[in-house]
């Protein structure tokens, strides 16, 4: 006797449709999106048929023209060191900056404004006081980039921290709790899913810093190899490397958000 139907009428599941599991449709999701827009780009492009406006596969060429090259290599590992230097310091900079002036109500409303007046103005007119004090090289991308990712870290981590209960630390006080003990239940879950989500945006924003910085004035890096595309009207590579770019910033970003949804799910409160 087949007991689809008895399972099909079930009160307990009446009104409820099949789902994938979300993780494979997320996965799915992941896989057919960049197929449908390649498949849109590669349209468009034999649409148009013009001489800058690449296909995909002449991007992927160009991509692999520049991947070869020695001292493309070395920009991609030059990127990547000084991608990771400034974002880790804006991670803790801003975490340590915020956490301590979200305690103070007082401080926080002191320095709320000015951090977003700054956070406001457009990073890249700003880029010739670094070169003044910090010259052409590795350390005023580092800088830059660090700009760039510090502030959301900062004012998240404050406003995160501003409207923790309060009443906890006191308690914890109180009760002369240790240190780690504090850290472990009270501190972690009430700011690591603002952190996670911090570390997100810091990430995309720390990238582009450290993109325009090495498009103005350095001498390696992705940035520097992209200014050297255009300047020569090399339309694949150009393409190509802004793929490569996008690539470079999708992937961690689409980690960082995965990290992001398990944590809120943890530390959610009930």
């Amino acid at each position: 006797m087949s007991t689809s139907a008895p399972i099909r009428n079930s009160p307990h599941l009446a009104g409820r449709s099949w789902k994938a599991p979300r993780p494979l449709a997320q996965m799915g999701t992941l896989v057919v999106l960049p197929v449908i827009i390649f498949i849109v780009w590669a349209i468009v492009a034999t649409v148009v048929d013009s001489l800058v406006f690449p296909h995909p596969g002449q991007a992927l060429a160009g991509l692999w023209l520049d991947l070869q090259r020695e001292s493309y290599r070395s920009s991609i590992l030059s990127t990547v060191t000084l991608l990771l230097i400034g974002w880790a310091l804006a991670a803790v900079i801003g975490t340590l900056v915020g956490f301590g002036l979200g305690l103070s109500q007082f401080w926080s409303a002191v320095f709320a404004t000015p951090l977003f007046a700054l956070y406001s103005i457009p990073k890249v007119t700003l880029y010739p006081v670094f070169l003044i004090f910090l010259g052409i090289g590795e350390e005023s991308s580092v800088a830059f980039a660090f700009f760039h990712g510090v502030f959301p870290m900062a004012l998240l981590v404050m406003a995160a921290t501003a409207a923790m209960d309060k009443n906890l630390l006191k308690l914890a006080d109180v009760l002369v709790m240790p240190w780690h003990v504090k850290l472990r239940k009270i501190l972690i879950p009430a700011l690591l899913p603002t952190i996670v989500t911090a570390l997100r945006i810091a990430f995309g924003l720390t990238l582009m810093g450290l993109i325009l910085a090495g498009m103005f004035s350095a001498t390696s890096g992705l940035g520097h190899e992209l200014v050297n595309n255009i300047a020569f009207v090399r339309i694949d590579r150009i393409a190509g490397q802004v793929l490569f770019i996008v690539i470079l910033a999708i992937i961690p970003g689409l980690t960082l958000r995965w990290l992001e949804t398990r944590v809120t799910l943890r530390y959610q409160p009930e």
